[in-house]
């Protein structure tokens, strides 16, 4: 930092990136919103709470440009992608709601470690979950599959974005308008379409049922 924290210029004091801050909360509006949908309990509480902690975490890392909030913004992503992997490997072999929560929270446990001691392989780290995910989805296809192809094709845009951002490639440092601010908007509507594919299935005391989203 600074030169690695992307187009946004770095301000002096008070909130360090504004722009990249603010639009963080775009996570914590899609989460308000999947809460008042009313879809699938289970699903919508686990979104709704993973991607406010997402927005959170974010705002206060482009706030700060600190190493805690650098922390807690990967964490985030980490929390979103485990949860999404789980529910994918759930399609194919359904576990019991237990076993899913104890997963989880191992998973994250020692994603929050590697994290802490070796934050370089970060990157590397959320690639392979989203692999992991695409390959759990691939072998347990259905053909109730849009809103998961929307959230890929959101999300390589987004991630298109962000390498324009992060390499500067069209910046302009004291714009409103930034890069990776887009690159957070266009995650939460990945993130939206992401809990519309999982909540079209139910998760039950004995396992998953198949249900019709709500639209």
């Amino acid at each position: 930092m600074p030169q690695s924290c992307f187009c946004e210029a770095v301000r002096a004091d008070g909130i360090r990136q504004p722009s990249n801050s603010a639009s963080s909360l775009a996570f914590v509006l899609v989460a308000a919103v999947i809460l008042a949908r009313g879809g699938n309990k289970a699903i919508a509480n686990l979104f709704a709470l993973t991607l406010t902690f997402v927005g959170i975490g974010s705002a206060y890392y482009h706030a700060t440009l600190s190493f805690t909030g650098q922390f807690f913004d990967v964490l985030g992503m980490y929390l979103v992608a485990s949860l999404a992997l789980l529910l994918s490997i759930n399609r194919i072999r359904r576990l019991r709601p237990a076993t899913m929560i104890g997963f989880y929270i191992v998973i994250n446990a020692l994603l929050a470690i590697l994290l802490y001691s070796m934050p370089e392989l970060r990157r590397w780290v959320f690639g392979a979950l989203l692999a992991g995910i695409i390959g759990a989805e691939l072998k347990g296809q259905t053909r109730e599959g849009h809103y998961l192809i929307k959230a890929v094709v959101i999300m390589t845009v987004a991630f298109m974005i962000w390498v324009v951002d992060f390499l500067r490639l069209a910046c302009a440092p004291t714009s409103i308008i930034q890069g990776h601010a887009i690159w957070h908007i266009l995650g939460a509507l990945a993130a939206w379409n992401l809990y519309l594919h999982y909540d079209e299935f139910a998760i039950a005391d004995r396992g998953v049922r198949t249900v019709r989203p709500q639209d």
